[in-house]
């Protein structure tokens, strides 16, 4: 490793002990979140161990935290809300917003191509960058630490995540009903009012012309969620 150090040194990266005073941490083995910060592409060029086997142990650590936690939170929900709700919380999206926001990808090294290429900004890298991290995580303080170092990163994203959740199924649920009958809803959005940083929007359902509900809500989906859940009671009651 004094060969990777003189490198870090020398191009004035940032070093693990500086990630360890932002994430509040001190790690017992240093040497594994030197690895998981080692991209491939860098562990070719240098000689020096890549993170990809922490990141394929960090992957069923935070399977195992998001499970448990959504497991325990939502006891009415069925196993395929719980599944769908799981999936997008491991999600490349949610994963890379992750490391950008806890600023991982500051301490990610990359081989020349990659950084050219802007490696650190790729969502799958970040994705892989985190469950890395994760990986290395829990090796230094064990599984409840990794619990405790995800819940802030869960409960902050799941109701928007809930929201969004909710808006795919309101829509799907509508769609799974009139689909039967040949009938494609319709979505129409009727208004648009407030400043930009506070817009309020008005959307129609329709089905075969006519308008079977209408929503308000602060984003087009929330508006378009509300209507089709109105249009879904109105039509099964005519039917």
């Amino acid at each position: 490793m004094k060969d990777n150090k003189k490198h870090q040194n020398h191009s004035n990266e940032p070093s693990i002990a500086e990630l360890a005073v932002q994430l509040n941490f001190k790690p017992v083995y240093p040497e594994l979140f030197e690895i998981a910060f080692t991209h491939s592409s860098y562990s070719y060029e240098s000689k020096v161990p890549h993170n990809e086997r922490l990141e394929f142990l960090g992957d069923s650590v935070l399977g195992l935290i998001v499970c448990q936690y959504l497991y325990r939170r939502f006891s009415n929900y069925s196993e395929g809300k719980l599944a769908k709700l799981k999936a997008t919380l491991v999600s490349t999206a949610v994963l890379a917003g992750f490391a950008k926001e806890l600023q991982l990808n500051r301490y990610l090294r990359l081989g020349q191509g990659e950084r050219q290429s802007n490696g650190s900004e790729k969502k799958k890298v970040l994705e892989d960058l985190f469950e890395a991290f994760l990986g290395a995580y829990y090796l230094n303080f064990g599984l409840e630490a990794a619990n405790e170092f995800m819940l802030p990163l869960i409960e902050e994203c799941l109701p928007e995540i809930i929201r969004q959740t909710e808006t795919i199924n309101a829509k799907s649920h509508l769609q799974e009903l009139t689909q039967a009958n040949g009938i494609v809803p319709e979505y129409r959005l009727v208004k648009e009012e407030g400043p930009p940083h506070n817009r309020t929007f008005t959307v129609e359902v329709l089905l075969e012309q006519a308008v079977y509900g209408s929503g308000t809500g602060k984003t087009l989906k929330e508006a378009q969620s509300v209507a089709a859940s109105e249009a879904a009671v109105k039509y099964k009651q005519q039917r």
